[in-house]
């Protein structure tokens, strides 16, 4: 007799952490209300371990991926800010890039005003120094081939 109490207290603890899906569904669906998706997510995962026939749980496990988290909502609105401040970056950057090359469109067309004036000016020398050299009686000289 002594050994069954004995036999029978020894097997009583473990009896408590025994687990029927009920017992997970319960518990996990308290989770779901109080909208604590990790405990709720692991608690239904080791539920479908032991029992991954239980339909109950299985769909209780679909309805807890559909709850947002709070901390993923944080996240989601932090990702977003994230991306609006890259594309705000981005978008900052072509436009100097833009006015950059607009800047050097136009040093280049200055640039290119200045040397079509300078070859103006040098042709314009060129033609006076020439009409001086006529004036002053100066002929080239012009090879024959007779």
């Amino acid at each position: 007799m002594k050994k069954i109490i004995l036999l029978i207290l020894c097997l009583f603890p473990m009896a408590l952490y025994a687990q029927s899906a009920t017992d997970y569904f319960h518990i996990a669906a308290n989770y779901y209300v109080n909208a604590n998706k990790k405990s709720a997510q692991s608690t239904i995962r080791e539920g479908i371990q032991k029992f991954p026939d239980n339909q109950k749980l299985k769909n209780l496990a679909s309805k807890i991926e559909e709850l947002q988290d709070p901390e993923d909502d944080q996240n989601q609105q932090d990702q977003q800010n994230q991306d609006q401040d890259q594309d705000q970056q981005q978008d900052q950057e072509k436009e100097e890039k833009q006015q950059d090359q607009q800047q050097q469109q136009q040093i280049s067309r200055e640039d290119a005003q200045r040397m079509l004036e300078a070859i103006a000016q040098e042709e314009k020398e060129l033609q006076e120094k020439l009409q001086q050299k006529e004036r002053a009686g100066y002929r080239p000289k012009t090879e024959k081939n007779w």
